[in-house]
């Protein structure tokens, strides 16, 4: 089928493949901050013929290569993301500029601003760069900003394709890879948002019923159930990072949960770990629920425990810190009971880069709460790297983010 689009208009296309970018963390400039994973939420698009959040989310969920967006013919294809706490970008990069067979090409023109004050106004130029195909599937181009400010909202605009030759200007398909975003993110605050009844819809089409969405926070630990699954999870600033399964037919689910300012939430779902996909808690009038009664106590042995860390280290990210009081405060009250702390992380970085980086931060988790005051000798860390994912394939920041965890385990 050929695909009808006039020049002045821009489809972008998102090539839906299995292959990934290899690089090892230690090559990129620091962690992705303009990621759905990272708590960034959709605002708002222009330009587009369909579709809206879901796809503008994929612009931005670590997988280059996801769907297709069609231009509405009014003018260049725009979105509006807003960060979860304000952030001063320093570099800007697109993975995998390639083109394809056929009558494709890749988005030539990238326009990057940001705003302090809103959705609507104050948005100031903070990078604009021509993008130029890579010789290899390996490659990132990666631009500095023009001016370092601090912001909170972010606007894209895409435009224009590399190889749109003179006769082609109707029959060209422009397509684009993923947008990254590198610097300093200010500490989030805790969102206690993460409490109450909803109905999880899709996010496109928020028309049609959705599944009852139930969650109890209590500190940094969240409790709950999307439908038949039932799940726990971690909070971190704005981010809940959940998972569980159905303890009738063991149908696994995970959650990616983004609380806004306002307290509503946003949610990236996978089922049987399959895809992410995006939803929304949607309020309804007296919303059934799906019977996770809130537990007595927190569980902490045998659970799974989120702790962000900065890129690339063991070093605890201020977020976090609740989280290890609480795991501090939880554990106190095993009695004399032993505990391990086992890390995992994602699948990028070699083997023995994975197994060193996930025992240092298991033991940087252990040295935090004997810190506090628990007993060094009940202790012990250890790291098994990528062997044991949580999601597959994990090929998505939502993915990773749920793969990098701690399991903590307690004996006699």
């Amino acid at each position: 089928m050929d695909w009808k689009i006039p020049l002045h208009s821009v489809g972008v296309l998102f090539l839906a493949t299995a292959l990934r970018a290899t690089a090892p963390p230690q090559e990129l400039p620091g962690d992705d901050l303009l990621s759905y994973a990272r708590g960034v939420l959709f605002v708002s698009q222009t330009g587009l013929a369909s579709g809206s959040a879901g796809t503008a989310l994929t612009a931005i969920d670590g997988d280059p290569y996801r769907m297709v967006l069609m231009n509405d013919g009014q003018g260049p294809v725009e979105f509006v993301y807003k960060l979860p706490a304000t952030t001063r970008f320093e570099r800007f990069g697109v993975p995998r500029v390639m083109e394809a067979p056929g009558n494709t090409t890749f988005v030539r023109s990238v326009e990057v601003s940001g705003s302090p004050d809103g959705p609507d106004g104050g948005f100031r130029p903070l990078a604009a760069f021509e993008l130029e195909t890579h010789a290899t599937e390996d490659e990132t181009t990666t631009v500095a900003v023009d001016s370092i400010v601090p912001v909170r909202w972010v606007r894209v605009r895409f435009d224009g394709g590399i190889l749109i030759e003179p006769g082609d200007e109707g029959r060209t398909v422009v397509w684009f890879s993923e947008l990254m975003g590198y610097g300093e993110q200010e500490p989030q605050t805790m969102s206690t948002a993460f409490d109450g009844r909803w109905e999880l819809r899709l996010t496109e089409r928020q028309d049609l019923r959705g599944d009852p969405l139930e969650l109890h926070q209590n500190g940094t630990t969240i409790t709950g159930c999307v439908g038949t699954i039932r799940f726990q999870g971690t909070v971190n600033g704005r981010v809940a990072r959940v998972s569980g399964e159905d303890p009738a037919t063991g149908r696994t689910g995970a959650l990616i949960l983004v609380a806004d300012d306002d307290g509503s939430i946003n949610a990236s779902v996978a089922a049987n770990r399959g895809r992410f996909n995006a939803r929304t808690a949607v309020d309804v009038p007296d919303p059934e629920g799906c019977g996770a009664e809130p537990p007595p106590a927190p569980v902490v042995c045998g659970t799974d425990v989120y702790v962000n860390f900065a890129f690339d280290s063991a070093v605890i990210r201020p977020e976090s810190e609740p989280v290890i009081a609480d795991l501090y405060d939880r554990l106190a009250r095993e009695d004399a009971r032993r505990v391990s702390v086992v890390g995992h992380t994602s699948t990028e970085g070699s083997e023995d880069y994975n197994l060193d980086l996930s025992l240092r931060r298991a033991q940087a988790v252990v040295d935090a709460v004997v810190a506090l005051g628990l007993d060094a000798a009940r202790m012990s860390a250890d790291g098994v790297g990528a062997a044991q994912p949580l999601i597959s394939p994990d090929d998505n920041e939502s993915a990773r983010e749920l793969n990098r965890r701690v399991r903590v385990t307690c004996g006699s």
